[in-house]
């Protein structure tokens, strides 16, 4: 009999500013930024709230809030 080997993958899904949905995986994020309201040298669209960075060094702007985003981090093992 072959041992079997269980991986589990938890994943948040998140939505962009045009509505897509992108998942992240939890283990992976490093940062969380709050989008400021109202700065001078935008470099953000205003429906970005969060952006979040990546252990790759890669960053996804998010819809949500980062208090939202930080919760649903914690809720999945972050």
């Amino acid at each position: 009999m072959l041992p079997v080997l269980l991986v589990v993958l938890r994943l948040v899904v998140l939505h962009t500013v045009d509505g897509h949905e992108v998942s992240v995986n939890p283990a992976l994020v490093t940062s969380l930024h709050a989008a400021k309201e109202n700065q001078e040298n935008q470099l953000l669209v205003n429906d970005v709230r969060c952006v979040i960075g990546l252990a790759d060094g890669k960053f996804v702007s998010v819809a949500e809030p980062c208090d939202v985003v930080r919760k649903l981090l914690q809720e999945n093992g972050r």
